[in-house]
């Protein structure tokens, strides 16, 4: 085993936050950077709590011990 594997450790999931807004997620982003924090940002709909009818946006900020691991070369296919 070489010794770059051995030093690897997985990000771990810390805190899940759901948001309202696009403002609530920028600062939720912006906190976990100046803590050297790692985030994954993305927004669904949901149904609405009020009109079963209609559809609302919330914003998901997952929280990681640090930034995940990206493959520069996954994107290109």
């Amino acid at each position: 085993m070489s010794e770059e594997v051995a030093e690897y450790t997985a990000t771990q999931l810390l805190t899940t936050n759901i948001v309202d807004s696009a403002q609530e997620a920028i600062e939720a982003v912006q906190a976990a950077d100046v803590l050297g924090l790692g985030v994954k940002l993305y927004n669904r709909l949901v149904p609405d709590s009020e009109d079963s009818d209609s559809l609302e946006e919330e914003w998901v900020v997952e929280v990681f011990t640090s930034a995940p691991a990206v493959d520069p070369d996954a994107d290109e296919e």
